[in-house]
């Protein structure tokens, strides 16, 4: 299976096994009612850190799913998660904003982490990019299937991630539109790992340095 398989639209879904996150969430609001966001991605990721001692997982990896995977939970109890394929609109309403929310299932409610790829650096259009983490989640669409969702995120100079891209499959076609924050148009990410340009036809293939991916997390817990 190719490492940007994880795009692909399927019937049956893509995670391999659960991670603490329920766990560590249930146990930090039975000491703390009123425990912060933050305070909860923490704890998850001192779960993870604490549990990768054995290990060679990348700390950022590491780290960067603990806070993701808490924020996909606690956006799911909430009705916070964004479901672009449920949205008739381009603008990113949570689910709990959708008319059909009490109907929704539990696999179109939370954005499933799938995967975090690691890449040091690439180029498109004459602008570069340098530490970038390619977060593939997927999410049950109307249809019943699963489909992407991808956020881009690299380190600032504090150390902190930071957000500056995210897409989806608009157009059911099999790429990802990706609205990344240096563009004022779209770029297509394909399964075979590749970014393009629509204005100039320029492509650019993505090198993966490293990965993590749900499987892995969840064999920390074994």
């Amino acid at each position: 299976m190719g490492d940007f398989n994880s795009l692909l639209k399927t019937k049956v879904s893509k995670k391999r096994g659960s991670s603490n996150v329920s766990n560590v969430y249930r146990q930090a609001k039975m000491k703390h009612k009123d425990i912060s966001l933050e305070e909860l991605q923490e704890l998850n990721i001192n779960d993870l850190l604490e549990k990768n001692k054995k290990n060679k997982i990348d700390t950022n990896l590491l780290s960067l799913w603990g806070m993701l995977d808490m924020k996909s939970f606690i956006d799911a109890r909430t009705g916070n998660t964004i479901n672009p394929y449920f949205l008739n609109t381009k603008k990113l309403l949570p689910i709990k904003d959708l008319p059909d929310y009490i109907s929704l299932p539990d696999a179109a409610r939370i954005l499933n982490l799938i995967d975090i790829k690691y890449i040091k650096n690439f180029e498109l259009e004459g602008i570069s990019f340098y530490n970038v983490f390619l977060v593939t989640y997927e999410i049950l669409d109307k249809h019943n299937y699963f489909r992407p969702y991808i956020t881009l995120l690299t380190l600032n100079k504090d150390n902190e991630f930071v957000e500056f891209g995210y897409g989806y499959d608009t157009n059911d076609n099999g790429n990802v539109e990706l609205f990344i924050s240096s563009y004022n148009y779209l770029v297509y990410l394909t399964s075979k790992g590749t970014l393009h340009s629509p204005l100039s036809g320029k492509m650019t293939r993505l090198k993966i340095f490293d990965i993590l991916t749900c499987e892995q997390v969840a064999k920390l817990y074994k």
